[in-house]
């Protein structure tokens, strides 16, 4: 354990964005620490004096410089009123749902994109079901929908085999539409990513559905109706641009 502890003290050294006299070895160790196998997409100082930031995609933790002492949790400028660490997880966020391929996903996009958002869905769920009766006038606003597959009740359950069908139809837009209406679909079975959007719902965080990530990261659990969210997602698509 100890060796593969300096092992990862050696990538991080290699892939801090900050040179090693930055930031201090010390502070290294102790991040590549705190989770074992797995070390920090980043380790750069923090915005207050003798702490380090190290953020593990979502997750944002705080090291004082001797690497004695953890900080978890919010870190707010008051004079600004912005939760700098939100603004960190919400950079993880938009980095895991990047590493997915959108042709594994199901996709409803309008003619013209003004803004996307990558939802997780199950087609058993009710407030998921609201959502997509809505989906016209959220593609009405400009709103590209990437759906990601995540059955609540896990992978042995039904919904999870639904969800398999939805993503190995002919035509998988219409199988989702069906399915979310209570309508029986042809029961096929694929290669799938699904087991990759699981995954990237446990990193996010997601704990129920819908959960919707907007372009900029933030994220948003649980429906809400299509006139805000368009107007929701359009000014996170321009906070994530500007």
């Amino acid at each position: 354990m100890r060796l593969f502890a300096h092992l990862l003290l050696v990538m991080l050294i290699m892939i801090s964005p900050a040179s090693a006299d930055e930031v201090p070895s010390a502070v290294l160790e102790t991040a590549a620490g705190l989770l074992p196998g797995e070390a920090p997409d980043a380790v750069s100082a923090a915005p207050v004096k003798g702490f380090y930031q190290a953020i593990y995609g979502p997750k944002v933790v705080y090291i004082s410089a001797d690497g004695k002492y953890l900080l978890y949790g919010d870190l707010i400028d008051l004079d600004k009123n912005v939760n700098l660490t939100e603004d960190a997880r919400k950079t993880g966020r938009v980095e895991i749902l990047g590493q997915l391929d959108e042709a594994g996903m199901v996709v409803f996009e309008p003619a013209r994109v003004t803004s996307t958002i990558t939802v997780f869905t199950d087609t058993s769920c009710g407030y998921c079901v609201k959502l997509h009766r809505e989906m016209a006038t959220i593609n009405a606003g400009g709103v590209k929908v990437r759906y990601l597959g995540y059955p609540r009740a896990g992978t042995q359950s039904p919904t999870f085999e639904t969800l398999v069908s939805v993503w190995c139809a002919d035509d998988p837009q219409q199988a989702m539409t069906d399915a979310k209406a209570g309508l029986s679909i042809e029961k096929k079975s694929c290669p799938t990513a699904i087991g990759r959007h699981i995954e990237a719902a446990q990193l996010v965080g997601v704990r129920g559905t819908p959960t919707i990530v907007l372009q900029d990261g933030q994220v948003i659990p649980g429906y809400v109706p299509a006139g805000e969210l368009v107007e929701i997602a359009n000014a996170a698509a321009e906070q994530a641009v500007n």
